[in-house]
């Protein structure tokens, strides 16, 4: 069996785990977030790196709710931590999170398959899906899980989607990270 057919084959066998364990990270790490926060254990100033990459994993594991660790990275880097290291774990954490959409869009692809736009936008992802990638990891946006979503539903290798969102997202949170340093420095 070649590698594509044995793909679609362990797609179509598993399609139905693969639509739930979006689902069940998010409600995983949602449960154990609040009841770190709840019992005050979760503080960006004492758990430090870690809590940040609690939270961006947290912000990009939601699909679809615009939950964004921004705001987690300006206050990490105002208390004095390096925004270099601040990007990189945010970026780590979020481009693993991102890999919920990617498999919402592998368990949907047989919905996706039945829409009449599918195969156009198939050929147009499949075409542009590097720059797309990139680019929309790179900017903030809340609509991200829609890339995610069709990287997986069109098989996109799963290897090359973790490395682009990781490089757009360091980029994303090193600009945002040095512009709330030299902002809050130079008030």
């Amino acid at each position: 069996m070649d590698k594509s057919n044995y793909r679609h084959h362990w797609l179509a066998q598993h399609q139905k785990f693969l639509r739930v364990t979006p689902l069940l990270i998010s409600v995983a790490f949602i449960a154990t977030g609040l009841v770190l926060w709840t019992t005050g254990t979760f503080n960006i100033e004492t758990v430090g790196y870690a809590s940040i990459w609690f939270i961006a994993f947290i912000g990009a594991a939601l699909i679809f709710l615009p939950v964004s660790a921004l705001a987690t990275v300006c206050v990490a880097v105002a208390v004095d931590l390096n925004p270099f290291i601040v990007a990189v774990v945010a970026a780590s954490a979020e481009s693993i999170g991102e890999l919920t959409g990617y498999l919402a869009g592998m368990g949907g692809k047989s919905f996706f398959e039945h829409n009449r736009f599918y195969l156009r936008f198939k050929n147009l992802f499949e075409k542009y899906s590097f720059l797309c990638l990139l680019i929309g990891s790179a900017i903030p946006n809340p609509l991200f899980d829609v890339l995610g979503i069709a990287a997986g539903s069109v098989l996109y290798p799963v290897k090359r989607f973790i490395l682009l969102v990781f490089i757009g997202k360091v980029v994303k949170f090193s600009w945002i990270g040095l512009g709330c340093y030299y902002g809050m420095t130079w008030f």
